[in-house]
């Protein structure tokens, strides 16, 4: 009886650790599922950085992702990561080529526009210490814009230089034995080429977005390049504008390629660690395989023994010595799988520390990346959406007004006489009344109402939702507020006024017609006035 009760306890005790022995198979094997899992969507984030880069590069990331999806073979694995850093090999190589064919045209421009004959001493100087200042290549392509730019401005100068423009070149170099009647003339010809200049690259500078330290100094640059009559102040300013330029993208390039770089090693790490874990776990897996096998065989044993067994004494010596090899041997399975998840956790850990620290700069890199589609999106000067984001958000009302019609507006308004507001009191003041008269309009009409400058002294908005009535309602009593701003330039109080046009979105309208029509009724609005709302059916 007594060795019944035995042999019962070591049964159960036995049973016990074979159960513990496979939650702990199951655990194990919970923890390499998430890590895949982790893995994944750390593959699927570094596919959204570099997306567009290469569209070979975008398939190949495509298909990693496909394989650690499906829990494929390391050896494919394998064959992907290195088909990928092929590819990432090739686009380096062929960027470099690229930067070296650039320099190479850049050189080759500038040294044929030096062989032209007539330039003046001055263009031949500036020519001589842009190429003397670009001898060694760049880092990126991005760098060559300037230089590429500042090459075709000069090219112009030498074109300009042979046709009835004055010979001093669009920035008015000094004139050498010329009348005096003459040189009254040269001067004003070259203030108004100067005036034109500048008003054209205030247009440009305005569509530019830089990060918010670059966007200040542009900012007071522009400023002083409207208020400097001087050539070489402007040139001056333009040389400072371009400095500015570059050195923005010489930031946003350095932070492009500190990300890229980290991303790189953290990514050769991971996949190390990756490799590592999946050998450990194999090995574990074969080592658990023949403690099993073992175990199997002892206990086929041990039963063979009380089969062949003559008396109840036999049994109890043959079953306690086979019950001790089979204690001994599930205590060398638990050490074994004790150690193997000790390892694959510390593997784990590193590998999480590595991503982990790896979103973090890739969350900034995002959050930066979101920034700068918020400021393509955005106007500089008047903080409203540009004409980008009006396409953008005209384009998807449209879809969604031919897909389950609804009342939907477009108006077109212009600032009247502002021309006049620029060319008697300046620039700054013509910036600032656009500044004060875009609030104005955001403040005042409807919450839902989506507004944006169109560009120049022109801005749109969009409405749903309301009907005729309501809507030229609200436009009437926007105009009478705008009309009554307290505008004061030069001690002198200037009532500024709106012409709009507007009208609502049939359904055989399409983006252009729509526009079309509401801009017609604005001109209307203008020709019968100003300073009113003109409704077109």
């Amino acid at each position: 009886m007594n060795t019944k009760t035995v042999a019962a306890d070591q049964m159960k005790a036995l049973k016990s650790k074979l159960n513990a022995a496979i939650e702990s198979r199951a655990s194990l094997e919970e923890d390499f599922t998430a890590q895949s899992s982790m893995l994944i969507q750390f593959i699927n984030k570094l596919s959204h950085v570099s997306k567009g880069l290469n569209l070979e590069l975008d398939n190949r990331l495509a298909q990693l992702r496909a394989l650690l999806s499906k829990s494929a073979p390391i050896s494919e694995i394998e064959n992907k990561i290195a088909e990928i850093s092929k590819l990432l090999q090739r686009h380096a190589i062929t960027n470099e080529q690229s930067i070296t064919k650039a320099h190479q045209q850049f050189k080759e421009a500038g040294k044929s526009l030096q062989k032209i004959n007539g330039l003046s001493d001055d263009l031949r100087r500036k020519l001589r210490s842009l190429l003397n200042e670009s001898q060694s290549t760049k880092d990126n392509l991005a760098q060559y814009i300037p230089l590429f730019s500042q090459l075709l401005e000069f090219y112009d100068f030498s074109l300009k230089s042979k046709s009835d423009i004055p010979k001093g070149g669009l920035l008015g170099a000094q004139q050498k034995n010329t009348p005096e009647a003459g040189a009254g003339t040269n001067k004003d010809e070259n203030t108004q080429v100067n005036a034109l200049l500048i008003e054209k690259i205030t247009a440009c500078l305005s569509k530019l977005q830089l990060s918010t330290q670059h966007t200040k100094e542009l900012l007071a640059l522009n400023k002083k390049l409207v208020n400097d009559k001087s050539s070489d102040d402007v040139l001056q300013h333009f040389i400072e504008i371009f400095d500015v330029i570059v050195a923005d993208l010489r930031d946003e390039r350095d932070s492009a390629k500190t990300f890229l770089t980290t991303l790189s090693d953290t990514l050769t790490t991971v996949q190390s660690a990756v490799k590592k874990t999946l050998v450990t776990c194999q090995k574990s897996q074969v080592a658990n395989d023949k403690i099993n096998s073992k175990l199997q065989s002892q206990l086929l044993d041990m039963t063979s023994t009380v089969k062949k067994a003559m008396s109840l004494e036999q049994v109890r010596i043959d079953i306690n010595s086979k019950l001790q090899n089979i204690a001994s041997t599930l205590e060398q399975k638990s050490s074994l799988e004790q150690q193997g998840q000790q390892s694959l956790a510390s593997q784990l850990d590193e590998m999480a520390s590595k991503v982990k620290k790896l979103e973090v700069q890739s969350r900034a890199f995002e959050d930066k990346l979101a920034e700068q589609q918020r400021k393509s999106m955005q106007d500089a000067l008047t903080k409203l959406s540009n004409r980008a984001a009006f396409d953008d958000y005209f384009t998807k009302a449209m879809v969604r007004f031919h897909h389950q019609p609804y009342e939907l507006a477009l108006v077109v308004m212009d600032i009247d006489n502002f021309k006049k507001i620029n060319d008697t009191y300046g620039h700054t003041a013509g910036d600032k009344t656009l500044q004060v008269i875009a609030n104005t309009i955001q403040k005042k009409v409807s919450d839902n109402a989506f507004v944006a400058r169109y560009g120049g002294e022109e801005f749109v908005l969009i409405y749903a939702n309301i009907n005729k009535a309501a809507l030229v309602k609200e436009l009437n009593t926007l105009n009478k507020h705008i009309a009554r701003l307290p505008f004061k330039f030069k001690s002198n109080k200037v009532s500024i006024t709106l012409s709009m046009g507007v009208t609502h979105i049939k359904n055989d309208d399409n983006i252009h017609i729509a526009f079309e029509r509401a801009d017609e009724a604005m001109y209307q609005a203008k020709a019968q006035g100003k300073n009113q709302v003109i409704y077109q059916q």
